[in-house]
């Protein structure tokens, strides 16, 4: 019996310290609707991805020649298509910006706000939050811009994904943080998924590079298209937050 007796004795002192410490926890400040939004522009990808992720067939040691071609395609495909040129970083600021505006946002830019040359998107949050004068601050980035060919696929096809962030000095958690896809890895049903058109499909890797304009088209129109999309988001997420 007595050691029924510790194990209540013990149970209450755990319900007592829990109670105590739910009394003291305070509840969250409500978050003022949020009119004013500081933005931190995504910086530019600095190579191309390129992926073939058909199964080997064939020969004995078909998986290793087929990756060896991958990484030669890789190379030729940056030497003929210089990423930084397509201006898909300022593209994306600009297309979100004005987005967020036509849902009734004022956004600033912000200037000069990087992480460190081999990680510029790695920034701190805490610190632009709490200096910055906005209600909310939203950090887009670019997380992969190429091709693929996928397992069960015969075609190339455009892959431009990117992420975003809605946060305040209000909350330790975002109030908004997810991706969006377009093109490769695009999946039915997904709101975040959106599929590249039909003619931005190539069959072989001469295909793909037989005609570069078609080719850069197709990334700007991803970076384009995926912007619009997580404006719309982030705008639906900052006018929940403050419900």
């Amino acid at each position: 019996m007595s050691k029924l007796r510790n194990h209540r004795a013990l149970l209450l002192v755990l319900l007592a310290i829990c109670s105590s410490a739910h009394a003291r926890t305070k509840p969250l400040p409500p978050i003022p609707a949020i009119h004013k939004i500081a933005f931190v522009a995504p910086t530019n990808p600095r190579l191309l991805t390129f992926e073939n992720g058909a199964p080997p067939l064939g020969y004995p040691g078909q998986f290793w020649v087929d990756k060896a071609l991958s990484r030669v395609n890789s190379e030729q495909i940056n030497e003929a298509i210089d990423v930084a040129k397509l201006g898909l970083a300022e593209s994306i600021t600009t297309v979100v910006v004005q987005r967020l505006g036509e849902l009734g946002f004022e956004v600033e830019v912000l200037k000069n706000v990087s992480g460190p040359a081999d990680d510029p998107d790695n920034i701190d949050e805490d610190h632009i939050a709490l200096t910055v004068d906005a209600d909310a601050v939203v950090h887009v980035k670019i997380d992969e811009v190429g091709f693929y060919s996928g397992h069960l696929s015969n075609k190339y096809l455009p892959r431009v994904n990117i992420s975003g962030k809605l946060w305040t000095k209000l909350r330790e958690d975002s109030l908004y943080s997810d991706e969006v896809d377009y093109g490769a890895d695009a999946k039915k049903g997904k709101k975040w998924a959106i599929f590249a058109d039909e003619r931005y499909r190539w069959g072989t890797f001469d295909e793909l590079t037989s005609d570069l304009d078609e080719v850069r088209t197709s990334l700007t129109t991803g970076a384009k298209l995926t912007a619009i999309n997580i404006a719309d988001q982030i705008a639906a997420a900052a006018s929940a937050a403050s419900k």
